[in-house]
């Protein structure tokens, strides 16, 4: 069976939360839990975020009321179908602020890299989920104790 991997990760491109869905659904479906899951320690917790950055997948008008609702600005292309235009003013796409959108590409890529997520050699989800989460905690965890001043 083929799964997606949804993450979401800070501008740095560490990685905040992870979610699999089966292959088959549509990525704006995965967005809401996706966003809810993510827990920051340390003083007031922010689960907000000012801007969101995703590929048209996550489009959806569902997806523009969640985020107008708690204040974040959704930064995602519109898809390409042939329906008739909503009334109201028409979103701006703000092109320069989707360029900073290679963070997550970099993120999936770097995942790519590891052999054992890129075959996907566990059978289980669950297993599946447990690899790439120690991915992103070996990346976390490189760019702590690297020898970078």
């Amino acid at each position: 069976m083929i799964t997606k991997t949804h993450l979401a990760c800070d501008s740095n491109g560490f990685s905040l939360t992870v979610m699999l869905s089966p292959g088959e659904e549509t990525d704006s479906r995965y967005f809401m839990p996706l966003v809810e899951q993510i827990s920051l320690p340390g003083g007031r917790p922010r689960k907000r975020c000012r801007h969101v950055l995703a590929d048209k997948g996550y489009y959806s008008q569902m997806l523009r009321q969640y985020c107008d609702r708690y204040g974040v600005r959704p930064i995602i292309p519109l898809r390409k179908m042939h329906r008739k235009p909503r009334p109201g003013l028409p979103r701006l796409f703000d092109r320069p602020q989707y360029k900073k959108r290679n963070v997550i590409e970099r993120l999936f890529s770097w995942l790519k890299e590891k052999r054992r997520l890129c075959t996907r050699y566990d059978k289980l989800a669950s297993s599946f989920k447990a690899m790439v989460t120690l991915a992103c905690i070996e990346k976390c965890l490189r760019a702590d104790f690297s020898d970078k001043p």
